[in-house]
Formats: C-alpha cells, sequence, structure tokens
C-alpha cells in the first residue's frame, strides 16, 4: 500500500487570511475619544493654515466649493495631508462621530 504524502502548503487554505482594511468608522470613534479632532469648515480651514492635520474626512455630500479649496491649501504646504472621501452622507459622518447633526468636513 501505497503512502500518500501530505504536502502542508496544500492543506492550508491562504486564501482564508483577513486582510485589514482601513476602517474609517472606528478611526472616527478612536479620534474622538482621544479629542484630537477638529470638524466644521471654519475651523478646518483655520486649522490647515497653522499647523497641518494628518487626515481630512470630507462627506460624500460635501460642497465642491469646500473639496476644492482643501485641495488647494493642501498643495500650498510641504507636508501633503490624506484627504478622504467618506462614502456616507454629512449625517452618517455626523453621526458616526457621535454628533446628532450634519458634519461636512
Amino acid at each position: 500500500m501505497a503512502r500518500k504524502s501530505k504536502n502542508i502548503s496544500e492543506s492550508i487554505d491562504l486564501s482564508r487570511k483577513k486582510v485589514k482594511e482601513f476602517d474609517v468608522n472606528i478611526n472616527i470613534k478612536v479620534a474622538y475619544k482621544t479629542g484630537k479632532m477638529l470638524y466644521g469648515k471654519a475651523q478646518v480651514l483655520r486649522q490647515i493654515r497653522q499647523d497641518p492635520f494628518k487626515m481630512i474626512i470630507i462627506a460624500n455630500n460635501c460642497p465642491d466649493e469646500l473639496v476644492t479649496q482643501l485641495s488647494y491649501y493642501n498643495s500650498l504646504i510641504n507636508n501633503r495631508i490624506f484627504i478622504h472621501r467618506y462614502k456616507g452622507s454629512s449625517w452618517e459622518l455626523g453621526l458616526a462621530m457621535g454628533k446628532p447633526y450634519m458634519i461636512s468636513v
């Protein structure tokens, strides 16, 4: 009777590995709990000129005028800021931050 050799690499299914993706909702909650977060058009535009952020989250229905302003200020500074477009509306972004109102930036 011949033995069937078992190759270890064949018995392990590598397709089941979990790939960690960038989850914005979890990062928003962490930033909110640590208190290192600003929201609102005036505060964000003022702060981006003084001391740049690490990341800016923009709601999907944010006005195009504000998006172009943020992109312009981002191009002027030396350290580029990661601008993330949130998939949800401003209501959903506000709820993700734990606020009962709309937040676009």
